[in-house]
């Protein structure tokens, strides 16, 4: 916080999807916290190529609409008492912490709506120049207004990639000038979008502060009601103090700490690139057309250009077994009755894969490729990551369900982005195994139609992902014993809940293959070291920690003890040992120290971590900064020297022995403070049980003297603690509460 109150200068970094297009269409912007929602408006309008020439409107997670007041007063949009002023409106009093979400509509006949994720919280160096910028994005911008909103785009798009356009029909005109311009919507050109939003100059709103994190709620989560949720709300029912849902599915906590892991030598990431099967083809195909191939108006290859390509390269590799192009004859055949290279997919995906890397560039009507050797092995390497960083955002976005939309499709966006998780978590020898996904989705559903759906939904996301992460070796796959019936499940259960079914074919199981009492296993997967790479990069992109082992062998004792939060009791050991190898004994001690003062349950948090690292130095000179340490007056500090020196050294710690007892008891309450209001009493009792002596005489003792410690959160921590014991030891509640009494009146 600045002198006075103000709050410091911050940038919001948001992720911007136009929803249901596929691929999808996005665009990252990076705008001032203090902008108002104008601004944000305004380059919407940029980053995605639209005119202002409809209505608008926001929507925030707690169902409040704003935007251009004036002009949509008269308009019957059921916002009580109407829609709240864009231009009054702060940003960062919308998005107010990370993971918050609004809803942005453009044109009410169209209507093409946008999903606005706040990302990041970016600080602003005082002085620095307040700007708009796009700083990520996928796909150019939308073709034009006023075309039937995404499914009129889907249209234009495919009729722009085939041979005959729209002809005499209603895109006729559009596809002929975008044909004529040479759009490809493929093309993201960030440079001209941020050169665009350099007209666009944020204004200043004097909002109020952000709210705390204990008033708002996070994505999903839920908070209480304000005066001013009741002023806007009409159904009568509303009082101030009452629960109110965010309304928007995801998770309510902070995003996790992902556990660090190691990532092979970068040489050994370019060589798997290239032993890739659908980039090796790739680059093969651009190979194949450095002298200049023939290409229809779609940009593929003309049919008889199209056999060749296959036979001669032998493609027909990258088909699985089922396919027929594994069969000479079948394959002879089918390749005979070929109208379009966009029908056999072993050709049409490395054919686009080495069009969108820039391997083969269009001209002329012909395909101009280079050779393997003029892509460098880092560069490879990070179009490899960006291309399956979008395979993980289409699915993310639109899941995994081509022909069913809505709630369905968005279940297996979630189910697959839980299973991206579950992969990167997974050490390295160790396999996913969707049937043991399934056993504890029926642990956790038990039985019944809904536990079926969500069985089969989690099979098919499971194959899915593990088709599109194997065909750009990102993962290894095992094939389960038995057939795999997930979509025919799928299908059955469509019907039979709701009288429609997923596509074709016909299915007549209604539950997924149990292989819990025999031999059988299901289908696994697991990260390959290039995959491991690949899904870091990703996440990483999407704002979720994801660190590496290593990562603080240099950093100092405040950053290290940050990033160790989280840690596995392993690796934040292989940290340490990394940390202490470029620092003396001594030098460690004192940056340890240092980090131990100061309030707050970061703090503490870090204090905990910075004993488990102090009983580890054995060096004399480490010694003798704990006992300097110990001897001072710094809050935080000289408990944790004295409680190290009392642990390592025993009754020949230096001292008098009541400071060790009054260093452990403060450095008790301390740990707990880190759990302490924040709705987690359960696991308050557990730590405190957990680093208790539990016997009888010791307890007794022991609660007598804890509200004596002069700790700003003792009183919390024990008034927390008397409600939580009370169904375990109703006399140690009592005393509890009693001490907490005490600790009261001391202040």
């Amino acid at each position: 916080m600045r002198p006075g109150g103000k709050t410091a200068p911050s940038d919001l970094q948001l992720k911007i999807v136009l929803h249901g297009t596929r691929p999808p269409l996005w665009r990252r912007l990076v705008l001032p916290s203090d902008a108002s929602l104008g601004t944000l408006h305004n380059a919407i309008q940029v980053a995605f190529g639209w005119h202002g020439g409809h209505l608008h409107l926001f929507t925030d997670e707690f169902g409040r609409g704003y935007g251009d007041s004036a002009r949509l007063t008269d308009l019957d949009l059921g916002f009580g008492r109407g829609i709240g002023d864009e231009d009054a409106t702060a940003l960062g009093d919308v998005l107010a912490e990370e993971g918050a979400r609004l809803h942005y509509v453009y044109d009410f006949g169209d209507e093409w709506e946008h999903g606005i994720t706040l990302e990041k919280t970016l600080p602003r160096p005082v002085g620095a120049k307040r700007t708009v910028r796009c700083i990520g994005g996928r796909r150019a911008d939308v073709v034009a207004e006023d075309i039937g909103g995404v499914s009129g785009l889907a249209e234009v798009l495919e009729f722009l990639d085939t041979p005959d356009g729209a002809g005499d029909g209603p895109y006729g005109e559009l596809v002929a000038e975008l044909r004529a311009a040479g759009y490809d919507p493929a093309a993201f050109d960030r440079d001209g979008i941020t050169a665009r939003l350099a007209q666009v100059t944020p204004d200043t709103v004097s909002g109020k502060a952000k709210p705390s994190t204990g008033d708002q709620a996070g994505r999903g989560g839920v908070r209480r009601l304000t005066a001013k949720d009741v002023a806007l709300c009409t159904c009568g029912q509303c009082r101030v103090g009452g629960p109110v849902d965010a309304g928007v599915d995801g998770p309510a906590d902070e995003v996790p700490v992902l556990r660090p892991v190691d990532l092979a030598p970068r040489e050994d990431l370019v060589a798997a690139v290239w032993g890739v099967p659908l980039f090796d083809a790739a680059l093969r195909l651009a190979a194949w057309c450095s002298e200049g191939r023939q290409v229809t108006a779609g940009r593929v290859l003309r049919p008889a250009l199209a056999r060749e390509a296959v036979e001669e390269l032998q493609l027909w590799k990258l088909a699985g077994d089922d396919s027929p192009y594994t069969d000479a004859v079948a394959r002879a055949r089918a390749l005979k009755s070929l109208r379009s290279a966009k029908d056999v997919a072993v050709l049409d995906d490395p054919w686009w894969l080495a069009v969108d890397g820039g391997m083969i560039t269009i001209s002329g009507g012909r395909a101009w490729g280079g050779s393997a050797t003029d892509f460098t092995g880092e560069a490879l390497l990070e179009f490899w990551a960006t291309t399956m960083g979008d395979l993980l955002e289409e699915i993310g976005e639109t899941g995994v369900l081509d022909e069913w939309h809505g709630e369905l499709a968005e279940l297996t966006a979630e189910i697959a982005d839980g299973l991206v998780g579950l992969l990167y978590d997974a050490p390295d020898d160790v396999w996913v195994d969707v049937d043991d996904l399934r056993a504890k989705a029926r642990e956790a559903g038990g039985n019944g139609s809904q536990s079926d759906l969500f069985q089969a939904l989690l099979a098919v996301s499971f194959r899915a992902l593990r088709e599109g992460l194997t065909l750009l070796g990102a993962v290894e796959y095992e094939p389960g014993d038995g057939d795999d019936s997930a979509e025919e499940t799928l299908r059955a259960l469509l019907n039979a809940m709701f009288g429609q079914e997923l596509g074709g074919g016909t299915g007549t199981s209604t539950a997924g293959p149990d292989r819990s009492g025999d031999n059988e296993r299901g289908q696994r997967m697991r990260l390959t070291p290039l995959g491991r790479y690949g899904l870091r990069a990703f996440l990483m992109e999407c704002g979720v920690p994801a660190p590496l082992l290593g990562e603080y062998a240099e950093a100092d004792a405040d950053a290290l003890l940050q990033g160790l939060l989280g840690y596995s009791p392993k690796d934040t050991r292989r940290e340490v040992e990394g940390w202490l190898d470029h620092r003396s004994a001594a030098d460690a001690a004192v940056g340890l120290l240092d980090a131990c003062a100061g309030d707050g349950s970061e703090t503490a948090a870090k204090r905990a971590v910075a004993q488990l690292v102090l009983a580890d130095l054995d060096d004399p000179r480490a010694l003798r900064v704990l006992r300097k340490a110990a001897d001072s007056d710094v809050e935080g500090c000289w408990q944790v020297a004295t409680a190290t020196l009392g642990a390592r050294l025993g009754a020949d710690a230096p001292g008098d022995p009541a400071w060790t007892e009054e260093a452990g008891l403060w450095l008790l309450i301390d740990g707990l403070s880190v759990l302490g209001g924040r709705g987690q009493t359960e696991e308050l009792v557990r730590a405190f049980l957990e680093s208790w002596n539990t016997a009888p005489q010791a307890l007794e003792q022991r609660v007598d003297e804890l509200w004596r410690v002069a700790h700003p959160a003792t009183v919390q921590v024990l008034a927390e603690l008397g409600e939580g014991l009370r169904g375990i030891d109703k006399r140690l509640a009592k005393r509890m509460r009693t001490a907490a009494n005490k600790a009261l009146s001391r202040r």
